[in-house]
């Protein structure tokens, strides 16, 4: 009989293989302590989790306890009770309540709720475009490795600091109608017509989106150059020793790797587009002719002029439906492509 591999029993096989029986052996592997099957991974790990994992997971919700309170408390709570005032009508001052259900929101559309949605839409879709647009025009140019240019970024974060209602009073005297404003004057010594900014239609809504662009696209830019000094400088180095010019470069490399921030950044200025009321207030008082009455300025005009909360918190409850829809949309949708892009 031929001679087995050397330390191996005589007609048995070293590794597991078959014995003359025709039976397969299995070769346990042993352990330190003498035992033949090793000490089970999943029970240690499961009573490992049980001993240790508790304790942080309670100590996390401990932390994160105040702010879920404190956002149900002044974000939930007062959103359900605007909910379930919507459907009753009475003013602010009436003792008794009388159920309407979908009345409110009937009369809203049909009082010139419809009118300011429609305004609020046509404000907000040009508020972001220049806003953005701007706001990233302006961040390119200023990511540039040039001596003084980190000193030109101050002049854009002044409007963000400068209450919203002081800037409007100043732009209001600005546009002063009959040669009292500078901008007149300036187009009177140019040969050119006056204006009246604040008092026809067309001019008071361009002169309301042109200070809503001009107070927050500051916040845009620095959102875009916090955004520009996380790109790797790695691949637009590449990008640069490959031949791509300025555009290509943008195209190509940057703006892929921006998208993630740009949906965060759409959503904020979405959102602040579409609460638009300080501006509106000061320099248009919702006028003329209802030119500039946004959804915001309409539920202003309800509750606290008019003092008709019924519509007031319908037309809230609508404003807010319209948000988290295009929120969700903007984030559910644009937002997983620019993941899958990344």
């Amino acid at each position: 009989m031929a001679a087995g591999p050397p330390g191996a029993r005589s007609g048995t096989p070293a590794y597991g293989g078959r014995a003359q029986t025709g039976r397969a052996r299995l070769i346990r592997p042993r352990t330190t302590n003498g035992n033949s099957r090793p000490r089970s991974r999943k029970n240690y790990d499961v009573s490992r989790g049980r001993s240790v994992g508790r304790r942080p997971l309670a100590l996390a919700y401990l932390f994160i306890a105040p702010a879920v309170l404190l956002t149900a408390t002044f974000s939930l709570l007062p959103l359900g009770m605007l909910a379930w005032r919507s459907l009753f009508s009475g003013g602010v001052f009436a003792t008794k309540l009388s159920f309407v259900g979908l009345g409110n929101y009937r009369d809203a559309l049909s009082q010139g709720g419809t009118h300011a949605l429609q305004v609020t839409a046509i404000y907000t879709v040009g508020f972001v475009g220049l806003s953005m647009g701007f706001g990233l025009a302006i961040a390119l140019l200023l990511d540039v490795k040039l001596p003084g240019v980190r000193h030109l970024r101050a002049p854009f974060i002044v409007p963000l600091v400068v209450p919203s209602v002081a800037t409007a009073l100043i732009w209001g005297n600005l546009f002063a109608p009959n040669g009292f404003g500078i901008v007149n004057r300036i187009l009177s010594d140019f040969g050119i017509p006056q204006g009246d900014f604040t008092s026809s239609p067309s001019l008071a809504f361009l002169t309301v989106l042109t200070f809503g662009v001009w107070q927050f696209f500051g916040e845009c830019v620095i959102l875009y150059l916090a955004a520009l000094k996380t790109l790797p400088l790695d691949l637009i180095e590449a990008a640069s020793v490959d031949g791509a010019g300025p555009w290509r470069r943008f195209r190509y490399v940057r703006w892929p790797l921006l998208r993630r921030h740009t949906v965060l950044i759409w959503v904020i200025t979405t959102l602040t587009g579409l609460q638009t009321f300080n501006q509106i207030f000061v320099l248009t008082n919702g006028g003329p002719n209802g030119a500039t009455t946004t959804s915001l300025f309409y539920i202003f005009v309800q509750g606290f002029v008019q003092f008709n909360t019924g519509l007031a918190d319908a037309m809230g409850v609508i404003l807010f439906l319209i948000s988290l829809c295009i929120i969700v949309v903007q984030v559910g949708f644009f937002g997983r492509g620019a993941r899958r892009d990344v």
